[in-house]
């Protein structure tokens, strides 16, 4: 019992430093301009390895001097339809929700079709067989 006790609040602890840890990057990134994103970095590798020469250059600029229209294209990215509604796209996340249960109902089944193939091919012993 302790040693379950003991795994619990290692758990925790665990799961609690974790947290801090995203936290306390988040508050550093809010504080110091980060040189690249992961994805910069893994394609500024695949550019340097395939052709040998990479022209890199970023300048942060603060906030107010982006251009509102940047902005606004950056959001449209990101949803289409952020014109139409009040901050969450209520069709598309029902759209979603569907298609999430739908995946997990053809999961679940496909699971139980690879549980039930063994027994289905598996020979029965002679013991087994009726006479």
């Amino acid at each position: 019992m302790r040693a379950l006790v003991r795994w619990v609040v290692l758990v925790l602890v665990a799961g609690l430093a974790l947290q801090f840890f995203f936290l306390a990057r988040i508050a550093l990134m809010a504080t110091i301009d980060p040189q690249s994103t992961t994805f910069q970095r893994s394609e500024a590798w695949r550019i340097a390895t395939q052709k040998d020469k990479l022209r890199w250059r970023q300048q942060w600029v603060p906030y107010g001097q982006i251009s509102d229209n940047l902005k606004r294209a950056v959001i449209a990215s990101e949803d289409g339809s952020f014109t139409s509604h009040e901050g969450v796209d209520w069709e598309a996340l029902e759209k979603a929700w569907d298609r999430n249960v739908k995946a997990e109902e053809q999961a679940a089944r496909r699971a139980g079709r690879a549980q039930l193939a063994p027994r289905a091919v598996t020979p029965r012993s002679a013991s087994s067989r009726s006479t």
